[in-house]
């Protein structure tokens, strides 16, 4: 049986106006810091709206359904790069069903646009609904342990982003050990590949506010 993938991002009557007209998903809260630095995403969640930490109820008037995009991350594993990932937590909701974005999401990967107080349809983009293997590939041990291997010989060049890595691969087994859905899985590793592919490409760095003891934990 084909399983279908599951994403939401929750709005106001009044954003959704501002995102029907302009016809994109725009990347506006700033709440999470990367280990990078600072940038704007687009929160979705793969739950209810009660999930998605939005204090105002307002705030989750309308859902808009949609489809996988490849820039889309699972925060249970982007997190652990994620330098006030507790203060985002504190806002309540589930993190378990969070994923984030930094990029905007265009209409042509909307799929139906719900009020969720009447029930009405206020948009159907008669997109397909796509299964979950479209996500990415299910993270395999022999998948995760050369993704170990590969951190490894990245670590001599930054050991305290190395070992958040390390923590995000202990996110993921723990993430495959509790037999979450194929699409949080999927969503997870792929989340991972994009953290070890940026490493690569980034030059050796010092981080004065951490650096790593013997014991291999953050001094």
């Amino acid at each position: 049986m084909t399983m279908l993938s599951t994403l939401f991002h929750y709005t106001s009557a009044e954003f959704w106006e501002e995102i029907r007209t302009s016809g994109s998903i725009d990347t506006t809260s700033q709440a999470a810091h990367h280990l990078d630095g600072s940038s704007k995403h687009v929160w979705l969640t793969d739950g209810p709206g009660h999930h998605s930490g939005l204090q105002d109820p307002q705030r989750t008037v309308v859902r808009i359904s949609v489809a996988p995009i490849p820039s889309i991350l699972y925060w249970p594993v982007w997190r652990e790069l994620c330098d006030n990932r507790t203060a985002v937590e504190q806002a309540g909701g589930d993190p378990a069903a969070w994923y984030l974005t930094k990029e905007p999401i265009t209409a042509e990967h909307w799929g139906t646009v719900i009020h969720m107080g009447t029930r009405e349809t206020l948009l159907n983009t008669d997109t397909a609904t796509h299964p979950v293997s479209s996500w990415a590939t299910m993270p395999t041990p022999k998948r995760i342990s050369a993704t170990a291997r590969r951190l490894d010989q990245l670590r001599p060049s930054d050991p305290f982003r190395a070992h958040r890595i390390d923590q995000q691969i202990a996110s993921l087994r723990s993430i495959i050990d509790r037999s979450d859905t194929q699409q949080r899985q999927r969503a997870a590793w792929r989340t991972l590949k994009a953290e070890i592919a940026a490493f690569a490409e980034l030059p050796p760095q010092q981080h004065p506010e951490g650096t790593i003891t013997s014991g291999g934990l953050p001094g």
